[in-house]
């Protein structure tokens, strides 16, 4: 679908690079942001999108009050919810704050399939879908597509540490053995857990991303008696999880050999080109090829932070960061 485009706004970094890796085939453009308050930006800014995808539970704004801004700005594209908690009845729910769909987490790529093309393929003149279908066709038998284990993806690994290091951090300042628990701690919990449970399925921890479940399910039950007993047991095993994935890459970064400066000048000047353009897909076909290789600590450290910035669509920081690193070489 060459011709349609999508924006993903998730505040989970691993939820934004799954959902890139499920939609890039389409060949959509792609842009992604991880709040509601930048995807009100891009709003703002005149952008329109054939489909905004938004995740329902954020920090500071949650996806139904950022869709209610920007649907009281005018935007009439459609806005599909993206939920971890799809439960029955929930529908109305959505559909009364101004969703038109909604899709629940982890993605199940038919139903992704489904709202795609309803969504997008069937708003479409026909002669423009069969001429996007045998462009389809003629790249198809041109090239192979390199399938990849996305639970041992260097670039997911390296969002859900984030993720990951970023709910610890909420998750240890809240002691629910205190008297005077507020609703603002619950609801900080509630968010950093309901993040990790499908994070944590992404990678295909399915044990923790269940007990990350079991503890959103007694924290909205008003079960704080649990919460007790099985939350810091739920934290040092995130934290344990956590801490034998940096192992894994320290130990990966020590096998590094002589660098190929001239191969990776090569592929950072056509990211630093690509980002001009604001080409998604060439981007990430050059951090493929560039994660392919061993590198040093340092550059394995940039290729990291030109994925972070464009699962955030940042491209003039993606610029910048090559540009200072291309001095240096």
């Amino acid at each position: 679908m060459p011709y349609g485009s999508v924006l993903i706004v998730d505040d989970v970094e691993t939820n934004l690079y799954v959902a890139r890796g499920l939609l890039t085939p389409y060949g959509l453009k792609i842009d992604s942001v991880n709040s509601g308050f930048k995807a009100i930006e891009l709003i703002k800014e005149g952008n329109n999108y054939d489909i905004i995808f938004m995740d329902h539970m954020m920090p500071k704004m949650d996806g139904i009050e950022a869709t209610k801004i920007i649907r009281n700005m005018g935007y009439l594209g459609y806005i599909v919810a993206l939920t971890a908690n799809a439960v029955a009845g929930q529908s109305d729910m959505f559909f009364n704050s101004g969703f038109d769909d909604f899709i629940a987490k982890p993605i199940d790529m038919r139903h992704l399939n489904n709202i795609l093309n309803k969504l997008i393929r069937d708003k479409q003149k026909p002669d423009i879908v069969e001429a996007a279908r045998k462009q389809s066709i003629d790249n198809s038998q041109k090239h192979t597509s390199k399938i990849t284990d996305i639970s041992v993806d260097p670039q997911i690994i390296e969002a859900f540490i984030n993720d990951a290091n970023k709910s610890i951090s909420v998750m240890e300042s809240i002691n629910f053995n205190k008297s005077s628990l507020t609703d603002d701690d619950k609801n900080m919990y509630d968010i950093e857990v309901h993040g990790m449970k499908s994070a944590l399925a992404n990678i295909g921890k399915h044990e923790l991303s269940e007990n990350a479940f079991k503890l959103e399910m007694a924290l909205k039950n008003g079960n704080i008696e649990l919460m007790k007993s099985d939350a810091p047991v739920f934290l040092d095993s995130l934290r344990e999880l956590v801490n034998n994935m940096d192992a894994k890459k320290k130990f990966a970064n020590l096998r590094t050999k002589d660098e190929d400066e001239l191969y990776l000048s090569e592929k950072l000047l056509s990211i630093k080109t690509a980002s001009a353009d604001y080409d998604v897909k060439t981007i990430n076909d050059r951090i493929t090829e560039l994660r392919d290789k061993t590198w040093s600590q340092s550059t394995n450290n940039l290729i990291s932070i030109i994925a972070r910035y464009l699962l955030n669509s940042d491209f003039e920081m993606i610029a910048e960061v090559v540009d200072k690193y291309l001095e240096n070489l």
